[in-house]
């Protein structure tokens, strides 16, 4: 007969607390009204109360998701530093832990923090937000479960945004690069929700290239949108598809025409 020791009963039990009140706080947030989103918020906060100093992995990703879940909800009430202040703590709490065990809540926190200093206006931090993320967290295209899932959605926006943010300032061909490496390294990932940053930074590719007069480099980048992804069912995907097909149509149009 197999013998379960007090620690493991007692760690088995707060990883069933801790999940349980977790998922209390989503299903209210779900709802999507304010109401239930304040609700939500507290339901998070008394489980970050009850287990933030846990010791426990499992415990802990719960902490670090009901801090990156309740940030979301501060975001969508307008309060920006109460949401930077959860991702940041979220970041803080994991400190010397081995990264690989909470790749997903970094990700999120980095990711989380990244839009709301854009929001804020602070676009060096944003920037800094975006480099961090890429930094710290690799892509591991072998990795198909849902966590690694979102960690990979999370470093193609990254990167998506990181050249968008390089374009804004003016430096193009530092952007272009940034969408060339994201474009080489994730082009063939099999998931539609990492693959349609990929597809957002080639048709943008396509872009900087006609600002550049290149006409031949943007078709290549245009053409490549349409036959990679064409075929691929996923919404936002064919978005960029069609965003491309338009593009080309355009190109194609003999230049002394006026529309």
């Amino acid at each position: 007969m197999t013998t379960v020791h007090g620690d493991d009963r007692a760690t088995a039990t707060s990883t069933a607390t801790a999940t349980a009140m977790f998922e209390a706080g989503k299903a209210l947030q779900l709802q999507g009204d304010g109401a239930a989103g304040t609700q939500a918020l507290a339901a998070y906060d008394n489980l970050i109360a009850r287990f933030r100093h846990s010791r426990d992995p499992l415990v802990a990703c719960r902490v670090g998701d009901a801090l990156t879940w309740g940030a979301h909800i501060c975001m969508d009430q307008g309060s920006l530093e109460r949401a930077l202040a959860r991702y940041q703590q979220t970041i803080v709490m994991f400190e010397g832990w081995p990264d690989d065990v909470f790749r997903r809540n970094l990700a999120v926190a980095w990711g989380g923090k990244a839009i709301a200093f854009k929001k804020l206006s602070r676009l060096a931090e944003r920037m800094q937000a975006l480099a961090e993320l890429a930094r710290r967290i690799d892509y591991r295209p072998w990795d198909l479960s849902d966590d690694e899932t979102v960690v990979s959605e999370e470093l193609a926006k990254a990167a998506l945004n990181y050249g968008a943010a390089l374009q804004a300032q003016g430096r193009d061909q530092e952007a272009m690069a940034t969408w060339h490496d994201l474009t080489n390294r994730v082009g063939n990932d099999p998931r539609p929700s990492v693959l349609e940053f990929v597809a957002w930074a080639a048709a943008s590719l396509g872009d900087a290239y006609l600002e550049l007069r290149q006409r031949d480099e943007a078709a290549a980048q245009w053409n490549y949108v349409v036959t990679r992804f064409a075929g691929i069912d996923h919404a936002y995907l064919q978005e960029q598809v069609n965003r491309a097909r338009e593009s080309l149509k355009s190109l194609a149009r003999p230049r002394w025409w006026p529309w």
